[in-house]
């Protein structure tokens, strides 16, 4: 069996947002469930998660394992929430009608959730500690919502299903939960990574101490929306919100991990795995054949996105990813791999970010 901890340090497991390819995570973590022999409560002293990551972290505090939150929420729960409500034609119609406020109702999301967390207050969590991001639009502050340590306090008597569904409540696609709580990842944590190591680090403390932590940090999957040579100035308003609020995404989950690294890379073990959903990628590394199958890059694009063959794909994804990747070498990050040759890109995770060099032939400056 993997021993990811032989030296029994404080493990701190924080999981990015990312909606649909929340799977991957998931994956990701049922495999590291069966190379272990462990459930992710067993394994984690600390679980933290924005959005699809806190549905994640919240069903680990309650004792599930990985594998039944692949069956139960991500195969089931969350996609017949989503096809209970209007879809195509009818769901833009919808939005339309309602005066353009959000997509989907809250309602069934939460329902969904409910049954997993019925009764149950964030004061309720014991082992592992649970945290989760939200934002209150009425301060323009992210909450941290903590089950132990001095912030508790604060959260102990939130509902469990309604603490994850503020977390996941995003802009557009939901109502604020309450009229006032939105998707944490609206700010700079839709990677809780940097937030959840000050938090277990300089607040809860009781074992999170320097030298005596490893911190797994867990991506949805990284996806290149990159586009061709003067591609960018014919693009109209739809493709450029997108862009910008999917861009954004990927690039302040990255800058979590470097800002965690800067400020901790001495005094924890900090380690980032991340698959790269590029299809050449997911077929020549990860060996996937994606023949008759949806293009993995694409997939999450909308929260929409649960078909059966698309969560298929990428549950996949994370469990090859997870099978690659090397869960015991320290300061691990996606863009290295556990072959010989360290750093060619075997293990399939995202690929350090290149500088191009521009092309300033034809340019003239202004002024």
């Amino acid at each position: 069996m993997l021993n990811i901890n032989p030296q029994g340090k404080k493990l701190i497991l924080s999981i990015d947002g990312g909606g649909t390819r929340g799977i991957v995570a998931a994956a990701m973590l049922a495999e590291l469930e069966r190379m272990t022999g462990k459930t992710c409560s067993e394994l984690f002293d600390l679980v933290a998660g924005t959005s699809t990551g806190a549905i994640i972290a919240a069903g680990i505090g309650l004792g599930l394992s990985a594998q039944e939150l692949l069956q139960d929420v991500y195969r089931t729960r969350l996609p017949d929430a989503f096809r209970a409500q209007p879809r195509g034609i009818w769901l833009y119609l919808r939005y339309l009608l309602g005066g353009m406020r959000n997509l989907y109702d809250l309602r069934p999301f939460l329902e969904a959730l409910g049954p997993l967390a019925a009764g149950k207050k964030v004061g309720d969590f014991n082992k592992p500690i649970v945290f989760m991001t939200t934002r209150d639009v009425r301060t323009a502050n992210t909450y941290y919502i903590v089950s132990s340590g001095p912030g508790a306090k604060l959260f102990k008597d939130w509902p469990v299903s309604g603490a994850v569904g503020a977390s996941g409540a995003a802009p557009i696609y939901f109502p604020p939960v309450l009229g006032n709580f939105i998707d944490g990842g609206v700010s700079v944590n839709g990677n809780p990574c940097f937030a959840a190591t000050i938090e277990a680090l300089e607040y809860i403390k009781n074992g999170f101490e320097p030298g005596n932590v490893i911190h797994f940090s867990l991506g949805t999957g990284y996806s290149p929306r990159s586009y061709g040579e003067g591609e960018a100035g014919r693009l109209w308003l739809y493709p450029w919100i997108r862009y910008v609020i999917t861009q954004t995404l990927d690039d302040t989950a990255l800058q979590q991990v470097f800002i965690t690294r800067a400020v901790y890379g001495n005094r924890i073990d900090f380690r980032r795995y991340n698959p790269y959903v590029e299809t050449r990628n997911v077929e020549d590394v990860l060996g996937i054949s994606l023949a008759g199958r949806p293009d993995p890059s694409q997939i999450g694009s909308g929260l929409e996105s649960f078909g059966a063959d698309e969560l298929a794909l990428l549950e996949e994804i994370g469990r090859v990813y997870a099978q690659k990747a090397d869960w015991t070498e320290p300061g691990y990050l996606p863009w290295l791999d556990s072959g010989p040759d360290k750093g060619d890109g075997r293990d399939g995770g995202h690929p350090l970010p290149t500088i191009l060099a521009a092309d300033w032939a034809g340019f003239e400056a202004v002024g």
